[in-house]
């Protein structure tokens, strides 16, 4: 979820995205003033890429906004996701009337630096992570101990404008890179894993 940028969707320009696939398909999702959800396109063919790597995952939605990503996955059958966003009371608007059951879904409302820190010492670990950070700056200060959460085999993706230089992270390699007219998506794996396709 980027911001400082028009939404491409006639939805997202009213201020509302919506699930994809799933048991959650067609609900709706409101966005952030501030924020420029992934496109539903770019979202399909995320999903269509990840495959079988979704079912039964732990998911972690960085730079939330509207929790699209993150909410995509469990309704397609991801055992539970963290949606990571400081400025999560419209996430948690949206949410109050889906019944979601707490063991699925956790909003952390908090910057991403401090909120991996957190994860970190609690000894959570994900199977993939989503990261889409604002296009205006660098995140790679905030991503800096990404590498530590990621469970073996892990696959993290980083969405990026298309004219910006892919995102250096440390202790992370990139595997692949996939471009959705102005949505690209950066594919990484933790050095020593065993890499995987995509």
């Amino acid at each position: 979820m980027t911001r400082g940028r028009p939404a491409s969707s006639a939805a997202a320009r009213k201020g509302l995205v919506r699930i994809l696939a799933g048991k959650w398909k067609g609900r709706g999702l409101r966005v952030p003033a501030s924020a420029r959800p992934t496109s539903g396109r770019a979202r399909q063919s995320l999903f269509d890429l990840l495959g079988p790597r979704v079912a039964g995952a732990r998911v972690l939605d960085l730079y939330a906004g509207s929790g699209a990503v993150g909410l995509e996955a469990v309704s397609r059958g991801a055992a539970r996701a963290v949606l990571v966003e400081p400025d999560a009371a419209i996430l948690r608007a949206s949410l109050e009337t889906w019944r979601v059951e707490p063991a699925e879904v956790r909003v952390f409302a908090a910057e991403v630096g401090p909120a991996l820190e957190r994860l970190a010492s609690a000894g959570e670990r994900f199977d993939v992570v989503f990261a889409d950070p604002p296009y205006a700056r660098t995140a790679e200060a905030d991503l800096a101990g990404l590498s530590g959460i990621v469970a073996p085999n892990g696959l993290v993706v980083v969405q990026s404008d298309a004219k910006s230089q892919p995102p250096r992270i440390r202790g992370l390699a990139p595997t692949a890179r996939r471009a959705y007219g102005r949505n690209v998506f950066h594919f990484m794996e933790v050095f020593d894993a065993p890499v995987r396709k995509c």
